[in-house]
């Protein structure tokens, strides 16, 4: 638990280092309406409000990012701390939702030891503009991970995801895989194929809505979802 508050004391105070040079800030601010809410070839939620808040400061990234499912009270939100070098990246996400399993869990305080934030580390590369493939390896290492025989799973996702364009729809192909037992899979799996693409659609001289689609699979669960949102 001790481990745990201090995982988020770290990413909370860096907020104050970005707003204390806002000269030099990137700032992002952003919702997408989802039509279902799929994350890593798994059913997370129906239609949902997704808001979003990124700063950017030389290199150092700070990103907020949050799903509010409409048909339930079902919340998320997700902190991300993360540094962008030459194409690589590394970061530390802590996941909270707050309700788990039908049980209740509040933002500052843990449950007989338990909590429903999730701490993972991520390490990931993009080739280039010319190649832009991007390898992504994420691991949980804290809070409410899923575990075994009690150990901790350290449940991994690795993502390899390749953009381009096709006509003037900038189209993305992902393939996320897992590579042993876990929260994604009982061994060794396949667990998200997925192909999406964005198009922003004239609605006045100087206002465009950007779409996006896509469709996924996922193998080990037998399951496959087609998705379209807004970006606003």
């Amino acid at each position: 638990m001790k481990r745990q508050k201090v995982i988020v004391w770290v990413i909370l105070s860096w907020v104050g280092v970005f707003f204390s040079e806002a000269k030099s800030q990137s700032i992002t601010v952003g919702a997408d309406c989802v039509s279902s809410y799929i994350w890593r070839g798994s059913y997370c939620g129906s239609v949902s409000i997704q808001p979003s808040l990124g700063i950017e400061y030389k290199g150092l990234t700070f990103g907020a990012w949050g799903s509010t499912d409409l048909t339930s009270p079902d919340l998320e939100l997700d902190l991300a701390l993360g540094y962008v070098f030459k194409g690589f990246e590394v970061a530390i996400t802590d996941y909270y939702f707050n309700e788990v399993d039908g049980v209740e869990y509040n933002y500052f305080k843990y449950r007989n030891g338990k909590t429903s934030h999730t701490f993972e580390a991520t390490l990931g590369y993009t080739f280039n503009e010319k190649f832009p493939l991007s390898l992504s390896w994420n691991t949980y290492f804290a809070g409410a991970d899923a575990s075994y025989d009690k150990k901790r799973s350290y449940s991994t996702y690795v993502q390899l995801s390749y953009p381009f364009k096709l006509w003037s729809i900038d189209m993305a192909a992902e393939v996320g895989i897992t590579p042993w037992r876990g929260i994604y899979a009982d061994k060794f799996n396949v667990v998200d194929i997925s192909m999406k693409g964005e198009k922003s659609i004239p609605i006045t001289q100087s206002f465009s809505l950007p779409l996006f689609a896509g469709i996924v699979f996922n193998p080990t669960t037998d399951k496959a979802y087609l998705i379209a949102g807004v970006s606003f």
